[in-house]
């Protein structure tokens, strides 16, 4: 069977989370029209669980579905870029303050190996590994709040950014600018410092900020044939 096929069990819910993922990874770029022959081909299931993650991804708006055009990849813009990068200053300010308050040994234990992990993939030039690590110590802090509706939004949320960091090639000052300052907010955390830990991520979320603008001027559609 070919590792694209998905198993028979939770047939909508899995084929959601596999287009999903491919979309934000970047495989099915914005503007391609998605068939469904093709993809029930792809994950081998049939066209009633696929037409249902459809509904679902466009309530997420990675995809719009029209009558007339099919089932189109959203190309995200700048402003909402933006947008959806104003929610997210907002969740993980939240997440840093309650993870202080919150957090367990062994979630700020993880927290610590994933910044671990990111140190090392940025010391070895490996931005792809960078990047997934990055994400995961903003994702462990958030999960680490102990509050899941804030963690349902946040996974929402940042989908619509890695997804446009997935599309463009990476920043060169990125890495650097971002090894430091998740040192300091992480021992903040563990000194359970809400207000250094505060002050100090909200000053890493303008060097993100500043590099989301930056992607963004140079974010072009570039659509993949149909």
């Amino acid at each position: 069977m070919s590792d694209t096929h998905i198993q028979r069990s939770s047939l909508q819910t899995q084929a959601v989370n596999k287009l999903r993922s491919e979309i934000v990874e970047g495989l099915w770029r914005p503007g391609t029209r998605l068939q469904e022959r093709l993809l029930c081909e792809r994950y081998g299931i049939s066209r009633s669980p696929l037409r249902e993650a459809f509904q679902v991804l466009a309530a997420e708006s990675l995809i719009d579905v029209t009558p007339n055009k099919g089932v189109v990849v959203t190309a995200p813009t700048p402003a909402l870029a933006l947008q959806h990068f104003e929610l997210l200053r907002t969740l993980e300010l939240l997440g840093v303050r309650l993870a202080c308050e919150h957090a367990s040994d062994q979630e700020i234990g993880a927290i610590v190996a994933a910044d671990q992990a990111m140190n090392a993939c940025a010391a070895a030039g490996d931005m792809p590994g960078f990047f997934r690590a990055n994400n995961q110590v903003h994702r462990l802090i958030v999960l680490a709040s102990g509050n899941n509706a804030l963690a349902d939004v946040h996974l929402v949320t940042s989908r619509q950014l890695i997804r446009i960091q997935n599309l463009n090639g990476p920043l060169e000052h990125v890495a650097s600018e971002g090894v430091g300052e998740h040192d300091e907010i992480i021992a903040a955390i563990e000194r359970r410092d809400i207000k250094s830990a505060i002050a100090l991520f909200s000053r890493h979320l303008d060097t993100v900020e500043d590099n989301l603008r930056a992607r963004l001027r140079q974010f072009e559609v570039s659509p993949s044939p149909a």
